[in-house]
């Protein structure tokens, strides 16, 4: 039990009643940073639009099995669990943007209550109760409980795997080593790239086994050092024995994904040892979705080791949350760089913890220091301890004030068009807000039976405007792809196939007298204003050719929304519908028609 909780228990207190409140406190240890994490993980949790790697999630588990299976093997290997068990489960609850994120929010729960036992086991129940509500409070722990990919489940698990860690280092058991490498075997099923985890947890195995080293002395002290021998080697051997089993479990997706990482990740750049120290990059700021509190979990984490330099636990928690990260950057100074500030995660719950030992370690200080013990009110005739009352305001403070410093970053993370800056609270070039729900709306409004749709496929098709316009227009009539020669459940991969040629093209568009195009705006080498820029070029050549004119334009914030109509096409106003709208722009403008 810590001690900022321990001294204040009644020393008459006994028997059943000691243990009820043991047990009381043990609950709440956990039970509050999980139903803290759950509140703000489901808090508008459906309002922002989904962004271009929730749109691909869609495209996946929206899938038969069949095409599941076969696209895994083109593309998105690793991702190929989530898949699989997103798919299950949307077949139960349905694909709404609230039913997609739910399982990240649950994953963060878990993370939450997991941080909490693994601080208690490290520093009491003190440590373990801030930690978990540190963890809850972090920006980044409800961005991405809200968001339909995996990560939110790469951290569960990494610290799941931490916990279960520190139970089998206590007492090593070959159940409780299995257990642990299944967490560490999901980790690496969310995210290959959690299983740096195991970095931070061969420093703590170490550091456990050099505390055991025997010692000399009499016949009962080397009986004793002979059992810690034992017992420190069967923690080895039982660590490195399940870190093999879990990497053994992992290699199929780790064998399949191999020949993808070059073309998914492989554009990220070799990370600088400034980008690893975050003065350059926005390392922490990122991590956290906030660099106030960036900052403040940092100077705990710090603190814990600061203020008890002596103890192994603050320095446990502060190697589990930095060795990974820099194990992530070694690695990627290989092949592939996977320096991704989003892939790391799975490394805030070490974090939240070593700043949770921090608090723990700041409220035992502020014990020590001068002053009465107890603050005597003889005229009502109680005593307060005074020293523990102050511990307990210095605790609740710090804990409160990491959270306030994350309100302006938890408002922001869950505005409509969010998630598509990425990288928040940097603004990066491919992080621009893209309103794909209300292109769809656009659409929806105006759309007529016999119309034809364009899409924009360039940069690989990472920002899904195919898909975005499927999913917004789901149970809704969808206007017929003309230039798709097969789709992304066809093609096996994220990314349609489009007509090979300009013969084709112009076959696709027979019959087809009304044609939206729909674009994101920064994508186009050009005018956003003219679509044609935004199709292949024996696409707009296939539209030249068979007389479309521009009928409409209609912007929205990222994305545009253009209406195409033939030479021939009369009542053209009456048919498109009211005139577009700008973005912000107030009145009606006046329809674009230009002529090729």
């Amino acid at each position: 039990m810590n001690p900022a909780t321990a001294a204040t228990m009644p020393d008459e207190a006994a028997g059943p009643e000691a243990v009820s409140r043991r047990r009381m406190v043990a609950w709440l240890t956990w039970a509050a940073p999980a139903a803290a994490a759950a509140a703000l993980g489901c808090t508008q949790i459906g309002v922002p639009v989904l962004w271009r790697d929730e749109l691909a999630t869609w495209s996946a588990t929206s899938r038969t099995v069949p095409q599941l299976w076969m696209m895994v093997h083109h593309i998105d290997a690793v991702l190929g669990v989530y898949y699989f068990g997103l798919h299950l489960w949307l077949a139960v609850f349905g694909d709404s943007a609230t039913a997609m994120r739910l399982p990240s929010a649950i994953a963060m729960t878990v993370s939450a209550a997991a941080v909490a036992l693994a601080g208690r086991r490290l520093g009491g129940a003190g440590a373990g109760l801030a930690g978990g509500l540190l963890f809850a409070l972090i920006p980044s722990v409800s961005r991405y409980a809200q968001e339909a990919r995996p990560y939110a489940f790469a951290a569960c698990f990494a610290a799941l795997a931490t916990l279960l860690l520190l139970r089998a280092a206590e007492l090593p058991r070959w159940h409780r080593w299995a257990w642990y490498a299944l967490a560490l075997a999901a980790a690496g099923a969310a995210n290959l790239v959690a299983l740096c985890v195991l970095a931070g947890h061969a420093v703590a195995v170490i550091a456990a086994c050099w505390q055991r080293t025997p010692s000399s002395g009499g016949v009962t002290a080397r009986v004793r050092s002979a059992l810690t021998a034992r017992l420190a080697g069967a923690t080895l051997a039982g660590f490195c024995l399940s870190a093999i089993a879990a990497v053994v479990l992992d290699a199929p997706i780790v064998i399949e994904g191999r020949h993808q990482s070059l073309s998914q990740i492989g554009q990220q750049q070799t990370p600088s040892l400034v980008q690893l120290t975050g003065l350059r990059g926005g390392l922490w700021s990122q991590l956290f979705c906030s660099a106030p509190v960036a900052v403040a979990i940092l100077v705990l984490a710090v603190a814990s080791v600061a203020v008890a330099p002596r103890r192994a636990g603050p320095w446990c928690g502060l190697a589990l949350a930095v060795v990974p990260i820099v194990a992530v950057w070694l690695i990627s100074h290989g092949p592939a760089s996977y320096w991704v500030v989003r892939y790391l995660l799975f490394s805030v719950p070490a974090w939240a913890l070593s700043a949770g030992l921090g608090v723990a370690g700041i409220t035992e200080w502020s014990r020590r220091l001068p002053g009465p013990r107890v603050l005597r009110l003889p005229r009502a005739g109680v005593a307060v301890p005074l020293r523990s009352a102050v511990a307990y305001a210095v605790a609740v403070g710090l804990v409160v004030t990491a959270g306030l410093l994350g309100v302006r970053d938890q408002q922001a993370i869950r505005q409509p068009e969010a998630h598509n800056r990425w990288a928040y609270p940097l603004a990066e070039a491919n992080g621009e807000p893209v309103d794909y729900r209300g292109a769809a709306q656009v659409i929806a409004a105006h759309e007529q039976p016999s119309d034809g749709i364009a899409f924009q496929v360039s940069d690989q098709n990472h920002y899904q405007v195919d898909t975005s316009v499927a999913y917004y227009l789901r149970g809704k009539p969808m206007p017929k792809p003309v230039f798709q020669a097969r789709s992304q459940a066809q093609s096996g991969t994220l990314q349609p196939v489009e007509c090979a040629s300009q013969a084709r093209c112009r076959a696709g568009l027979a019959g087809t007298r009304r044609l939206w195009v729909v674009y994101v705006n920064h994508l186009v080498q050009g005018s956003y204003r003219n679509p044609l820029l935004a199709v292949t070029a024996d696409e707009a050549a296939a539209l030249r050719t068979a007389g479309y004119r521009i009928a409409a334009l209609y912007p929205k914030d990222g994305i545009t929304v253009a209406l195409l109509v033939t030479q021939g096409f009369r009542s053209m106003r009456k048919q498109a519908g009211p005139a577009p709208v700008r973005a912000g722009a107030g009145p009606a403008t006046p329809a674009v028609t230009r002529r090729y």
